[in-house]
C-alpha cells in the first residue's frame, strides 16, 4: 500500500461526510488496484474505515477479500458487520463471484448475530442465493420462531425465491 492509499484510508474515518466521500470515491476509482489497501483497512482501529472498506469491497472484491470480509462478520460494530454480510453475499455487484460458502455463512449470521439489522440483511440475502436446502431449513425455522416483522417478511420472500429457484432447476 502506498502513502496516498494510506492517507485515503485514514480519511475514510474523517469527521465530515465530504472528506469521507471524496476518499471513498478516489479509492473506488482505483478499482482492483485499491484491494490491498482495503484489506489493510479492514483491520483499522476506526470502525468508519472498516465499514467503508467493506462497502467498497461489495463492488471491488476478489478472492483476496474473502478472509478479511469473513473476519468482519465478528466486528464489534453492527454497521461493519451489516456491510460485510452484504459484500460477501451480493454476487451480482462483483466482476466475478466469490468462491465461498455464502449460504452457510448467512445461516450462521441469522442464528448468532446480536443485531436485528444484520440478521435482516442476512435473511434477505438468503433469497438472492441459488437454491440450497440449508437456506430453506433456516428460513422455515425463522417463520416459526422469529417475532421481528421485517425478518419475517424477508424470510417469506427469501423462501419464495428459494422455492422458485428449485422449481426452475427442475424444469
Amino acid at each position: 500500500m502506498d502513502r496516498i492509499q494510506s492517507q485515503l484510508l485514514a480519511t475514510l474515518g474523517a469527521k465530515t461526510w465530504e472528506q469521507r466521500e471524496k476518499a471513498f470515491r478516489t479509492l473506488q476509482q482505483q478499482g482492483t488496484l485499491a484491494i490491498e489497501a482495503l484489506i489493510e483497512g479492514t483491520r483499522h482501529a476506526d470502525w468508519r474505515v472498516r465499514r467503508s472498506c467493506a462497502d467498497l469491497m461489495d463492488h471491488l472484491a476478489d478472492t483476496r477479500c474473502v478472509e478479511p470480509l469473513l473476519a468482519l462478520l465478528d466486528d464489534p460494530i453492527e454497521a461493519v458487520r451489516r456491510l460485510a454480510v452484504h459484500a460477501l453475499s451480493c454476487q451480482g455487484c462483483k466482476v466475478c463471484p466469490l468462491n465461498i460458502d455464502i449460504v452457510g455463512n448467512l445461516v450462521k449470521v441469522i442464528q448468532t448475530d446480536r443485531s436485528i439489522r444484520v440478521r435482516r440483511v442476512a435473511t434477505h440475502q438468503l433469497g438472492c442465493q441459488p437454491q440450497d436446502p440449508r437456506a430453506v431449513e433456516a428460513l422455515s425455522a425463522l417463520l416459526t420462531s422469529e417475532r421481528d416483522t421485517k425478518i419475517l417478511s424477508n424470510a417469506k420472500w427469501a423462501l419464495q425465491q428459494q422455492q422458485a429457484s428449485f422449481v426452475q432447476g427442475v424444469l
